[in-house]
């Protein structure tokens, strides 16, 4: 249990340090709750006017009214 802990600890503080000079901390979203938080994210934001265009299969894009200025919103896969 307690090299399953420490593996789990390297394992965030690699992540942490390696991937940029921010630290981050992540946290599990819940099974089918992705798309709670991320209407959640656009509801806090203001982002309710927008126009959809698919760029790809990977590559949504949103061209948004927020605060009376058109913004751009780009959501992208990663592999």
């Amino acid at each position: 249990m307690k090299l399953g802990l420490f593996v789990l600890l390297v394992f965030c503080f690699f992540c942490i340090c390696v991937e940029s000079n921010k630290v981050r901390i992540w946290t599990r979203i819940p099974q089918f709750y992705v798309d709670d938080r991320v209407s959640n994210f656009l509801n806090k934001n203001k982002i309710t006017n927008c126009f959809e265009f698919i760029e790809s299969s990977k590559i949504f894009l949103l061209k948004c009214w927020r605060d009376n200025q058109l913004i751009d919103l780009k959501i992208e896969l990663l592999t």
